[in-house]
């Protein structure tokens, strides 16, 4: 790689790279001009044509006297239609504006010099987040990083490349390339290098602190990522990667990806939903798409799904029932094996045969909640549906705890997902039409059940499923999850890549974090350095107060722009809360809370997977509250939050999980 050039330090061609800067962002601003003034023009249009409604068609609206007046309706018609017309072309001449002020910021971050093999000619190819043409020269001056000749810039080094194009492939020669950094509209610097550059910049970006929200990583995609990205072939493509490997960030790409296709493919944002683990999540990755130039698509947790398809409000959330499921010890065991049941391969089997059962008899379909209680409330009659399979020792338990639950008035997470594939079973749906593709996150927390009911939901849609199995909660998994997922969505083209990579992670939180991990399983590191872990004993709660406020305090006086306060619970989460409030300015993080990661936070560790912070404390490390199996991917999912700094506190007995030599784990 060679140096950075600087202005003590440059090169022969600065001032041409300058000029070709100059010559870009003074054509975006000629469009920009446009676009305003265009702009103008249509809010000037909709002025006028509002105007024309109320003195023409206003009489029209007020003399309707029933919904029979189809005269004057008609009549209106003719008013509203050309200002709903304007009003599109008015925002989406917005959102060009939008486009436009990003480019002129920064059009571009990088170039490859590229010689075609077909002809010998050489072209400078600029890559930037959005394409910008001179329509005038007929010239691409800048690539959308989604064009064809832009995945070379990601998968090759200088020498022999091609592209897959329209046409077919291309195959020559990178010359050269080159990397830029431009803010303002200004120039600051930019690399000559091969792919290491790439490294070397992302490097860079992860050692500063982390962005409040999820950001777009156009510039540092790796390989492997690009591959995910650009695959148009599969109808299900499944993706293990490690924590910190950029799964979702990945997943937003391809959907962006997938836009940029659209044109080809018939796909446009309406036709994408992204399942989030939580509304918080949901939150955090809103601007992704936004900073590529693209429209949000639709969004969902899956309790929202349930609630669409049960029209019924009061549903438990996934993160509810697990918090649940985690502080009430009496029914933790039940609730457990309860869900791990009732979300089943062999008790679809059952729901499968009872809804053949109630077809056959002809029976009413209208009250989804009354035929659940009763086969949940008649032991010999689901004998019968149960025939031949293996049933849990604790059946008539669950049916009886099911059978009590399902009247409450908060429907729980695990019945709601028994009620809505009960429901789609024997009434259909068409609440999804226009989705064609659908992401999932988190997928490793998904049961059978779930994946039976998103085939329902979206029975002509492709997938992009994302996953760690290493990050599942309170349940065990393994590779053949992939397996199961493939066979539950019935998906002829199915593609599963492994991205054992971390990104996130200095060198040293990722062997602590490893600690955690099955035997076997390696995480690789990105290769950056950083403090090592540290684990802080107290021996009151006073102390404890105390050493997680000064340690939360440090973390700011060292410029961390983020800092996560772990608990296993929202409970013990609370509760902390309570105790540090006065001390320090904290924020206690809810789904229905600000997504911005910003400042000390505290919340629970199931709400934080996804979230990356500058700096991590696993505020109650003790080992009452991490024991089991179970909780020793709860301590990864914690310590793989942080980019920079992980501390561990305790009062009275730490974890029996913890490494033996904190600092030098693994």
């Amino acid at each position: 790689m060679t140096e950075k050039h600087s202005p003590g330090n440059i090169p022969a061609d600065m001032a041409e790279e300058k000029q070709r800067l100059a010559y870009t962002v003074s054509l975006a601003e000629a469009f920009l001009a446009r676009a305003i003034q265009s702009n103008e023009h249509h809010r000037e249009d909709i002025r006028e044509a509002q105007r024309e409604m109320h003195e023409n068609g206003a009489h029209g609206f007020t003399s309707l006297s029933s919904a029979d007046d189809f005269e004057a309706l008609a009549g209106l018609a003719q008013y509203i239609n050309p200002i709903m017309h304007l009003g599109a072309l008015y925002q989406a001449t917005e959102n060009k504006i939008a486009l436009l002020e990003r480019i002129i910021s920064s059009p571009y971050f990088a170039r490859i010099d590229f010689r075609f093999d077909l002809d010998g000619t050489m072209e400078k190819v600029y890559i930037g987040r959005s394409t910008l043409m001179d329509e005038s020269a007929y010239e691409m001056v800048v690539y959308d990083w989604r064009s064809p000749i832009a995945s070379v810039f990601y998968r090759f080094a200088a020498g022999s490349a091609y592209y897959d194009a329209p046409v077919g492939r291309v195959t020559g020669e990178i010359l050269r390339k080159r990397q830029y950094e431009i803010h303002g509209g200004e120039l600051e610097y930019f690399f000559d290098a091969d792919v290491e550059i790439i490294d070397a910049i992302l490097r860079k970006l992860l050692s500063q602190n982390a962005s409040s929200t999820m950001k777009a990583i156009v510039e540092t995609i790796q390989k492997e990522q690009d591959v995910v990205i650009r695959d148009m072939d599969s109808d299900l493509m499944m993706v293990q990667g490690a924590a910190g490997s950029g799964k979702t960030s990945i997943a937003l790409h391809r959907a962006a990806y997938l836009l940029y296709q659209g044109l080809s493919s018939r796909l446009d944002a309406g036709n994408i939903l992204i399942l989030s683990p939580n509304t918080f999540f949901e939150q955090y990755i809103a601007q992704v798409l936004p900073e590529l130039g693209e429209e949000n698509t639709a969004s969902a947790v899956i309790e929202g799904l349930f609630s669409k398809v049960l029209k019924r409000k009061h549903i438990q959330s996934k993160n509810q029932f697990f918090e649940k499921m985690t502080t009430n010890a009496m029914d933790k065991s039940l609730m457990k094996s309860s869900l791990e049941w009732k979300t089943s391969l062999p008790f679809v089997t059952i729901l499968d045969r009872y809804a053949e059962d109630i077809r056959r008899k002809k029976m009413d379909t209208t009250n989804t909640k009354a035929l659940y209680s009763a086969l949940t409330g008649d032991e010999a009659y689901f004998s019968r549906m149960a025939e031949g399979i293996t049933l849990p020792v604790n059946i008539r338990e669950i049916l009886q705890y099911s059978l009590k639950r399902t009247n409450a008035r908060m429907l729980p997470y695990d019945d709601a997902a028994v009620l809505t594939y009960l429901k789609l079973k024997l009434q259909g749906a068409n609440l999804y039409p226009n989705i064609k593709h659908v992401v999932i996150d988190e997928a490793q927390d998904y049961y059978p059940l779930h994946y039976c009911i998103f085939r329902l939901l979206f029975p002509g849609a492709k997938y992009t499923v994302l996953g760690d199995m290493n990050q599942t909660l309170e349940k065990a998994a393994d590779l053949s999850l992939y397996t199961q997922i493939s066979e539950l969505l019935r998906k002829e083209k199915v593609s599963l890549v492994t991205m054992r990579k971390s990104f996130r992670c200095t060198n040293e939180i990722l062997r602590f974090s490893s600690w955690f991990l099955p035997t076997g399983i390696e995480i690789q590191s990105f290769n950056r350095e950083g403090e090592a872990p540290a684990v802080h004993g107290a021996a009151d709660r006073s102390s404890l107060l105390a050493s997680i406020a000064a340690q939360a305090q440090s973390c700011l006086d060292a410029g961390y722009g983020s800092v996560g306060l772990l608990c296993k619970t929202e409970k013990s989460a609370l509760s902390l809360h309570r105790g540090l409030k006065d001390r320090i300015p904290l924020r206690f993080i809810t789904d229905a809370g600000s997504a911005e990661l910003q400042g000390l936070m505290i919340l629970p560790i199931y709400m934080a997977k996804g979230l990356e912070f500058d700096a991590v404390l696993i505020c109650d490390a003790t080992d009452e509250n991490y024991h089991s199996e179970d909780d020793k991917k709860l301590l990864y999912i914690a310590c793989t939050r942080a980019l920079h700094k992980l501390a561990l506190l305790y009062m009275g007995e730490k974890s029996r999980l913890l490494p033996p030599d904190e600092s030098s784990a693994g």
